[in-house]
């Protein structure tokens, strides 16, 4: 019993660390210029703005690696990544042999709509350079290559200063909390929407118990669920979620004065995932490993595990079709659960 628990919390921690690795970049900044969009997912918005972080040493070395390559050209559906990935802390380490390239789908029609009316292009470009740091995250999407000599111009240089001016008039630096923005340079002046979400902290230590019924060997059971778990988020969004169940399932197969209240406890190690990148619409889908530590009747043999799929229908119901087996896929049968958390 203790070496299955033991187990379930080494496995809850190993993932733990994997998503810790590195630094959450809980900001993200999106700049539009005339002919360039720049996406900056960082540490702190503030000290992360594009002409003030020696990217022009960058473009000269992409431009120097470009021009010693053939590139094919995208088609019109198409848009090339290329990807170059730094290995220091910051942006101080280059090496040359950490470029990638991809092909990538894109819709050149699809458009961020904001309140006030405004649109804002949200697949922008037949090129993405895509710088990857620890502390920091930059796509910079361009129509054509020649692009990226904008990076060296009086007019950039002069846009982002305004940027920079414009985000120290808005958030202090010692009280400001995650930032998630689109800033319009295309004028004379900012204009600029925020995303409301982008206020929240989305890494944070998760508890929660619910109740709920379903139906197992075909036989009514009904149950309470304790939670523990850790959520991580990115650029605004919950995506991973991870958790040790503790989970008291009763049977009705046996109901009588006397054995009423004999429960038997599952615990489960279980990850969900966000599929969604719209943050007005989750799509929540878990899966969930579990172990009968603790019998009390006959409902279910020695050994039992169980396996399931969690669908997240909302905030507050679930949905767990469920596999149980024991002694490693011996008397599989199926069940299924409705689950109501609070």
């Amino acid at each position: 019993m203790k070496t299955i628990i033991t187990v379930l919390f080494l496995l809850l921690l190993s993932q733990t660390v994997l998503a810790m690795e590195g630094y959450h970049k809980g900001d993200t900044i999106w700049y539009k210029f005339d002919n360039m969009l720049i996406e900056v997912a960082s540490t702190n918005a503030m000290r992360k703005i594009p002409g003030e972080v020696s990217m022009d040493i960058r473009i000269r070395q992409i431009q120097q690696v470009l021009s010693e390559i053939s590139i094919e050209e995208p088609s019109e559906d198409e848009r090339i990544i290329i990807t170059f990935q730094e290995q220091g802390e910051d942006m101080w380490v280059w090496n040359f042999k950490e470029i990638a390239f991809a092909n990538t789908k894109r819709n050149s029609k699809t458009l961020v709509v904001f309140e006030d009316g405004s649109t804002y292009e949200k697949d922008y470009g037949r090129y993405c350079v895509f710088f990857s740091y620890r502390a920091m995250e930059m796509k910079i999407y361009v129509d054509e290559l020649d692009d990226l000599n904008y990076f060296f111009s009086e007019d950039f240089k002069n846009k982002t200063k305004m940027a920079s001016a414009f985000l120290a008039g808005k958030f202090e630096e010692k009280e400001r909390k995650k930032i998630i923005a689109w800033l319009d340079l295309r004028g004379d002046e900012v204009k600029a929407n925020f995303s409301s979400r982008g206020q929240q902290n989305y890494d944070m230590l998760l508890l929660s118990a619910g109740i709920g019924s379903g139906w197992v060997k075909n036989t009514f059971v009904s149950d309470v669920t304790l939670r523990m778990g850790l959520s991580f988020g990115k650029k605004g969004l919950y995506k991973n979620a991870y958790y040790i169940d503790w989970n008291m399932m009763y049977d009705f197969s046996e109901s009588n004065d006397s054995k009423f209240f004999e429960l038997n406890h599952f615990v489960s190690l279980s990850y969900d995932r966000n599929f969604s990148n719209n943050p007005e619409q989750d799509k929540w889908y878990g899966f969930s490993v579990g172990y009968l530590v603790k019998r009390n009747n006959d409902f279910f043999k020695e050994n039992t595990f169980r396996i399931a799929i969690n669908k997240k229908v909302n905030d507050t119901f679930s949905v767990k079709p469920e596999l149980y087996f024991n002694d490693f896929f011996k008397n599989v049968y199926p069940g299924i659960r409705v689950s109501v958390a609070f």
